[in-house]
């Protein structure tokens, strides 16, 4: 198996086990530049109704198990059902057409150990990009799943990350070196064009017009930053946008039930379904600021973030782990001083303010740095370097 590593074309199996969201995004862009590079071709491992299929400029192969359902119940047993089913599928493929990397997009942590000598006995590469570090909620049962998820990450080099703290959380909670971790930006998420164009808002609107994007999961903590709103004297509007976070998180029921007792029933937009690119792009168009006022246990980068940068409009956020790196680093909003009411209320106001002042903001060096071209650079070369040295592959 021994050949020159530049080149000789790399098979890439990519296995995205969720047909949406973030991570859904977040492949599909980077597969987007990988198979315009030179000496690569990629595959991609999805089910069915992976949302971005019809835009693929790479090979799909939608044969993973499908796990949607309008069902809940239903909709988990076919999750479950799921995590055996679907890299049982992925590998018979591999094996089959001689992969020689597999990166797993999704990781199905609670059933590693029934298909871990199959991927055992592949003499590949084993890749993964760790969005999140841990796993907020367990499936089926804490302790099993996360000595699963260790032993995954300790078995698999190279590891894709967005952030230095994402680095120190994935070496201290896998005990692994740093050695075989890789860092790599997230790019732009573009949306598109919207069917009727708005025009971009200006540098400052009354009332000011804020964005809560995304799925609403607890950690995403609306709740605070809708009882910050209320303290706030300022003169704003908050359009939520997005769909419920799902099982084991709070209700949309429950924030409406919050905006009203505290008198933010006419100050809060609320659009609870999926947001498909078009519209999104005309709400991000639309709005003056982008709020991220997520609690310390949101530990992965945000795509919601890259969506705000694409478009120029600052960020309130809170001092999570990534988020204080990035605004360290880069003048693209306002950080609040901890998670608090009163310092997210605090950050608003100052977050209008600011609003009114041209040039308060700068996105140029945050978009120079954060980009899909870069971010397939950095993993085709990490691909190469560990070839070199798992497969016999020559420099």
């Amino acid at each position: 198996m021994s050949e020159t590593c530049q080149n000789k074309t790399l098979k890439i199996a990519f296995y995205c086990f969720f047909p949406g969201g973030g991570i859904g995004q977040y492949t599909h862009e980077l597969l987007k530049r990988l198979s315009e590079m030179e000496a690569v071709h990629v595959s991609l491992f999805c089910t069915p109704d992976f949302e971005w299929i019809s835009r693929a400029t790479y090979e799909v192969r939608p044969i993973l198990y499908d796990i949607s359902s309008q069902h809940p119940l239903l909709r988990k047993m076919r999750f479950i059902s799921g995590q055996w089913i679907s890299p049982s599928r992925m590998l018979k493929e591999v094996r089959k057409r001689r992969f020689d990397i597999v990166h797993f997009c999704n990781i199905n942590h609670l059933s590693y150990p029934f298909w871990k000598r199959s991927l055992g006995r592949l003499k590949i590469l084993k890749a993964c990009t760790a969005h999140d570090i841990r796993r907020g909620k367990s499936i089926l049962n804490r302790t099993w799943e996360t000595r699963q998820l260790k032993q995954f990450y300790r078995d698999t080099c190279p590891i894709f990350v967005h952030s230095e703290s994402q680095i120190g959380d994935l070496i201290s909670f896998a005990d692994i070196s740093r050695e075989g971790v890789v860092k790599v930006p997230l790019g732009p998420f573009s949306l598109g064009t919207a069917t009727h164009i708005i025009a971009p808002a200006q540098s400052y609107s009354s009332p000011s017009k804020g964005l809560f994007f995304g799925n609403l999961r607890d950690e995403k903590n609306l709740d605070g930053l809708l009882r910050a709103m209320a303290k706030s004297k300022e003169d704003m509007r908050l359009t939520v946008a997005g769909k419920p976070g799902g099982s084991g998180h709070h209700s949309i029921a429950y924030y409406k039930r919050l905006a009203q007792k505290l008198a933010l029933g006419n100050k809060v937009n609320w659009i609870i379904r999926h947001i498909p690119d078009k519209e999104a792009h005309s709400l991000f168009q639309a709005t003056d600021w982008v709020a991220l006022p997520y609690k310390n246990v949101f530990t992965s980068q945000s795509g919601v973030l890259n969506i705000a940068t694409h478009y120029g409009k600052p960020i309130l956020a809170t001092p999570a782990p990534t988020f204080n790196e990035v605004f360290d680093q880069y003048p693209i909003g306002v950080l609040s001083r901890d998670m608090s009411d009163a310092s997210i209320t605090k950050a608003l106001s100052k977050m209008v303010c600011k609003c009114r002042v041209e040039g308060a903001f700068d996105f140029s060096s945050y978009q120079r740095d954060h980009t899909w071209e870069r971010n397939a650079e950095l993993t085709l070369q990490a691909y190469r370097s560990q070839a070199m040295m798992e497969l016999g592959f020559k420099s």
